[in-house]
């Protein structure tokens, strides 16, 4: 009687070319444009509509490739799991980004608070019974100090992976097990986390001159005024967003702890709790993922390459 062996990860096709892969935290910092000077340029970033629902779905689309591969890695050879192992390791960096992206996108409609509401629920169902990590998400997930508005009922879909002739560069998609080799090649391509701790402070020093600005001039025109307290909150995000994803990509390459320590110190500059409780939510990401690593590090040592 002939055997049918399970579903593994030997079964995988990977597909060629490479996908360029964008992660949403470099996406929504993309955004931003200076090319009318500083002050405008991160106004006009903080009245940037993102598409929050999107996003969310992004998300769930990662959590569905993740949950993909773990379920095949149970009927694979432990070798074959080993070479494969920085695809789950970019999956969850990409899911990791999506999920601070809707914590750290001011919600504007009803769907953006539904789309928050559920990534948080996935979240905290992704846990289980750590309660501290559940707690830490529940705070970067608040949003002001009034109530919600009336949930909309929006079911939110996972998104799946689009044909090659619809991908344009610098977009963020979801990417499945078949693009294996492009999630590869995304971990070694990642952005100096060290750099964006540099622009995050940056960032943060002109939002402390948009602010000195208004506190010196008392005679400011409503329309100046706004367009620097508008200007310091973009600068804010900005740097929530570089120093969000500067922990994610520090804990799967370097895991400096130096760094670690001054993004904690420039997170005390943030203006806003919640982006303060926003990066302590991506330290914490970041730390299941330097650990990880370190399994992932333990793993190979006992495999020769396939």
């Amino acid at each position: 009687m002939k055997t049918i062996s399970p579903p593994s990860l030997a079964d995988i096709e990977l597909d060629l070319p490479l996908r360029r892969v964008t992660d949403d935290l470099s996406a929504f910092t993309d955004r931003l444009s200076l090319s009318a000077g500083a002050e405008k340029g991160y106004a006009g970033f903080a009245a940037e509509v993102h598409p929050v629902g999107e996003i969310a779905e992004r998300a769930i689309g990662h959590a569905v490739e993740i949950t993909r591969f773990l379920a095949l890695a149970g009927t694979s050879e432990r070798a074959q799991v080993a070479y494969f192992f920085d695809m789950l390791v970019a999956l969850l960096l990409l899911n990791n980004a999506a999920m601070i992206t809707v914590a750290l996108t001011p919600p504007r409609l009803p769907v953006d608070f539904a789309a928050r509401q559920r990534v948080l629920g996935d979240v905290i169902a992704a846990v289980g019974g750590d309660t501290g990590f559940a707690e830490i998400a529940r705070k970067a997930f608040v949003y002001g100090e009034i109530g919600e508005p009336a949930a909309v009922e929006t079911v939110f879909h996972a998104a799946t992976v689009p044909a090659l002739d619809d991908i344009r560069d610098g977009r963020p998609t979801v990417l499945g097990l078949e693009q294996g080799l492009s999630l590869m090649a995304f971990m070694r391509e990642q952005a100096s986390p060290a750099i964006l701790v540099e622009r995050a402070a940056l960032q943060l020093d002109d939002a402390d001159r948009f602010a000195q600005a208004v506190q010196e001039d008392a005679e400011l025109d409503r329309e100046r005024l706004d367009r620097l307290q508008r200007a310091c909150h973009g600068a804010n995000l900005l740097a929530a967003a570089d120093l969000a994803r500067a922990c994610l990509i520090d804990a799967v390459t370097a895991g400096d702890q130096p760094l670690r320590t001054r993004i904690e110190a420039l997170a005390q500059r943030l203006v806003e709790q919640r982006l303060k409780d926003i990066v302590m939510f991506a330290a914490a990401m970041a730390d299941r993922l330097w650990e990880l690593r370190r399994m992932q590090a333990e793993t190979a040592g006992r495999f020769k390459p396939l």
